[in-house]
């Protein structure tokens, strides 16, 4: 049992390649007075495996020791870094410990992200994402029953960040991480063959701070990963990143086996599920932005409108924690209104710079490479300055509506009813606005781990004229696996399955997870995939000026025999996705921007079609937000969450 009086005592372990074992004094040196153990690879020679080498370290703990923390040597230690882990640890001495979190993991750096908005020195991180390796600490006991389950796991299944992430939430234990990070990554290259994930830093890296050790003793403000632990939680939540320098949306809710991998969506298609407008998020009207950063004219890039919504979306999550801004902010809607122990007595201090490393990394991971390349230190700085303003305004938001859940933001918007009629329009029709409607509210819920590279027809728009060209600039930006821009024209790749689309069209991310899961589900599917409105250009229909009566039961009754199991339309399988398009910003001739999607395409905005557009997404997104809460209601009692054999183990 520990003794109080006495501290903890922590041991150390280095796992390490021997090809960089003179990393290792200078890690002795930033852990001091701690005494590291180096560990090797203990077969250096084979495939790549941390987890060869984590079950040694792991099994390195000294009975003696109240706490074993096992560090990589790739990581770089805060300056005074031993004090600041004793302080921590002697404040949460029951908990596991992460020291730092990947910048762009998908779930995990939001959470932090969220704490350090608060001012908070913990974040709760989610179960279900893999483990922070890179600086891990267990209670003493807790470690040695990790070293046995590891031992267990062949060194074929390579990653040690899965593994101990499915002993953590076999045993339902909760991991805090540190806010800001007492670790950073170097950027050399990977030997563990992760290169492909990119730079990896720390997501909220103050090397400089000053950190009290009564900071640590302040509670969490906040549980992202409530409703996927044993006790659940009443409602779903949501999650943010910047990727592709695009801001995405992700919900949280207890879907056993969903791949952690599995995509957002873009904010723009599904902020209506929080009860939340485009322009609300913004701060103004949609306007058109530049697709490719400009240097002279950061402001008015794709890549700044995307950053400000994603700050925003931060900012109100952060508000509603129930934890007051522990500092002014100087934003005119944001202004003190108290002291918080989010952070404990250093929070006011450090909530600005906080706040602002919480945006920078954003800027540093989610840029597309033209962006990032195009940037300048300047650029950069105005970036950032934005994301801050949109991030406090969010603040502001956040804490005028209070507590409530984000599960409860739509009932509380002012939304469209459920089942709303477009103005002037018949019962038929409307029934046809929500039978498409609910189709794409149907293909949300698909889920994929592993999609297969995509082949997509890019064909010129009747329209407006955008092509192949303008298809494929945008096709290189797609975020989700990938696509393969083919000939256009009619022509169709050989063999397999293959997509169809419009040289003016842009694609929600939910279009290509339906296509990515039935293509794993049935890995001999063959056939075309085609949108809605390269559907209707096909069918010979003036996309400009589309009839709504007559668009829409062309489109119905095509995507009424789009059904896998269909027959062949014109000897070729063809099945229309049910989903809404936007405009492809890179295409001459189309809005630009966030704003454009529409149920049939991005012209289909002419008279009669705004209500019709109100309508379809209202009752879309109401049919989302129920089905949240179904499964969040309707998953496994909390007795069985955690049962070890509805956990499927990797190996």
């Amino acid at each position: 049992m520990r003794d109080a009086a006495a501290g903890p005592r922590v041991s150390v372990a280095v796992m390490y390649h021997p090809d960089r074992a003179d990393r290792i004094p200078r890690l002795a040196e930033a852990c001091r007075p701690l005494r590291p153990v180096p560990v090797p690879d203990p077969d250096p020679g084979s495939f790549p495996s941390p987890l060869r080498t984590a079950k040694r370290a792991w099994q390195a703990y000294d009975p003696a020791a109240t706490h074993h923390l096992v560090l990589q040597d790739d990581v770089l230690p805060v300056p005074g870094f031993a004090g600041h882990l004793l302080a921590a640890v002697d404040a949460r001495p029951d908990d596991v410990l992460a020291l730092y979190t990947h910048w762009n993991s998908p779930y995990n750096s939001y959470a932090v992200r969220q704490a350090a908005a608060a001012g908070a020195a913990w974040a709760r991180l989610v179960p279900g994402e893999w483990a922070p390796a890179q600086g891990l600490l267990l209670p003493v006991k807790l470690a040695a029953d990790l070293a046995g389950y590891l031992a267990a796991v062949p060194d074929e299944v390579r990653d040690d960040d899965t593994v101990i992430e499915l002993f953590l939430r076999e045993h339902d234990r909760c991991v805090l991480a540190t806010v800001p990070h007492l670790l950073d990554h170097d950027e050399t290259g990977s030997v563990a063959g992760n290169d492909a994930h990119g730079v990896r830093r720390a997501t909220v890296f103050l090397p400089g701070a000053e950190l009290r050790p009564e900071r640590w003793r302040a509670a969490p403000p906040a549980d992202k990963g409530a409703v996927m632990r044993a006790a659940g939680a009443s409602g779903w939540d949501f999650s943010v990143t910047f990727a592709f320098s695009t801001c995405f949306v992700g919900f949280l809710r207890p879907a056993g086996g969903e791949c952690v991998r599995h995509p957002f969506g873009r904010w723009s298609d599904w902020c209506g599920v929080l009860g939340l407008t485009r322009q609300e998020v913004l701060g103004g009207p949609d306007r058109p932005a530049a697709p490719v950063l400009d240097p002279a004219a950061v402001a008015e890039s794709r890549a700044a409108v995307e950053l400000r919504a994603a700050a925003y979306l931060l900012g109100l999550d952060a508000g509603r924690t129930g934890h007051p801004d522990p500092a002014p902010t100087g934003h005119p809607d944001g202004g003190s209104t108290g002291h918080s122990d989010a952070g404990g007595p250093d929070a006011g201090a450090l909530t600005g710079p906080l706040r602002r490393a919480a945006v920078a990394g954003w800027v540093g991971s989610g840029l597309l490479p033209a962006d990032h390349a195009a940037l300048t230190p300047a650029g950069r700085d105005v970036l950032i300055d934005l994301g801050v303003a949109a991030l406090e305004r969010g603040l502001a938001a956040g804490r005028r509506r209070g507590t409530a859940p984000p599960s409860s933001w739509y009932e509380a918007a002012d939304a469209a009813p459920d089942g709303a009629a477009p103005d002037g329009a018949g019962p038929d029709l409307a029934d046809l606005v929500r039978a498409l409607a609910g189709r794409e509210a149907a293909v949300f819920q698909r889920t994929t781990c592993h999609p297969p590279p995509l082949d997509v027809v890019v064909e010129t728009c009747p329209a407006c004229g955008a092509g192949a060209g303008a298809g494929a600039a945008y096709l290189r930006t797609v975020e989700f696996g990938e696509t393969r821009a083919g000939p256009s024209h009619g022509a169709h790749p050989s063999g397999g399955a293959w997509l169809r689309m419009l040289g003016c069209e842009a694609l929600p991310v939910h279009a290509l997870t339906m296509i990515a899961d039935l293509r794993e589900r049935r890995p001999l599917l063959t056939g075309e995939f085609v949108t809605r409105a390269a559907f209707l250009a096909g069918q010979g229909f003036r996309l400009d000026r589309l009839d709504p009566a007559d668009a829409l039961h062309a489109v119905d009754a095509a995507e009424s025999r789009s059904d896998p199991r269909a027959g062949a339309v014109g000897g070729v399988p063809i099945r229309v996705l049910p989903v809404c398009t936007g405009p492809n910003p890179w295409a001459a001739g189309t809005a630009g921007g966030v704003a454009g999607a529409g149920p049939l395409g991005p012209h289909a905005n002419g008279p009669g079609w705004t209500e019709i557009t109100r309508a379809y997404t209202a009752h879309r997104d109401r049919l989302v937000a129920d089905r949240l809460t179904e499964l969040t209601q309707a998953g496994p009692a909390a007795g069985e969450r955690l049962d070890a054999r509805r956990l499927a183990r990797p190996w």
